[in-house]
């Protein structure tokens, strides 16, 4: 039974992993960003070409039977794929997959996302958020010793109460910093 469990959790998995590499191509091709500076294989190619060749790549990796990241089947219709096969052949590919991306948000919005909700990930994910809200003081850091000094300050080990991290905080001495009219800021956090 518990291996049976893990099998469709491993499978509920794989299957949200799949709509999610779905839409941010789809995502990708509906952008008006410049393909090349994602990839370097879109580099040598013009915008409708590299839009094209993307267009490709989804369809054989997300729609075809034969594809390693396919959709699952309840949220592919067939009428529509056989569209997106007619428009890959003529039309600007840019737009051709919006109508089966809007199935993949519907279904992605109902079940999956109720289950996401309740489970610990959320929790965390809320907690992160309400930390990242919080302005950073004094208090945000534990200051451990000095590194070294210099002329306008020192660097100080320090380690964020939050997460762990250790990092290299500057302290700047403002008198001195504004005595020889330089345009430093107060202080600076170097990671590790």
């Amino acid at each position: 039974k518990q291996w049976y469990q893990r099998r469709v959790a491993i499978t509920a998995g794989e299957e949200l992993r799949c709509c999610n590499k779905f839409l941010n191509d789809v995502n990708l091709l509906e952008t008006e960003r410049d393909l090349s500076a994602v990839d370097d294989n879109y580099e040598k190619l013009a915008p409708e070409e590299q839009r094209l060749n993307l267009a490709q790549k989804i369809y054989q990796q997300c729609l075809c039977d034969e594809a390693e990241s396919r959709l699952p089947d309840h949220l592919i219709d067939h009428e529509k794929v056989k569209e997106v096969e007619d428009k890959l052949l003529g039309e600007s590919p840019r737009y051709i997959y919006s109508q089966i991306a809007s199935t993949v948000r519907d279904y992605l919005s109902g079940d999956p996302f109720a289950k996401y909700v309740e489970s610990k990930y959320f929790t965390r994910q809320l907690q992160w958020k309400q930390l990242e809200k919080k302005p950073i003081g004094k208090h945000t850091f534990r200051h451990y010793r000095v590194l070294g000094k210099g002329g306008f300050g020192e660097v100080c080990a320090t380690q964020s109460r939050a997460s762990g991290k250790m990092y290299a905080e500057k302290k700047l001495n403002k008198k001195r910093i504004k005595k020889e009219k330089s345009t430093d800021c107060d202080s600076a956090l170097i990671p590790l």
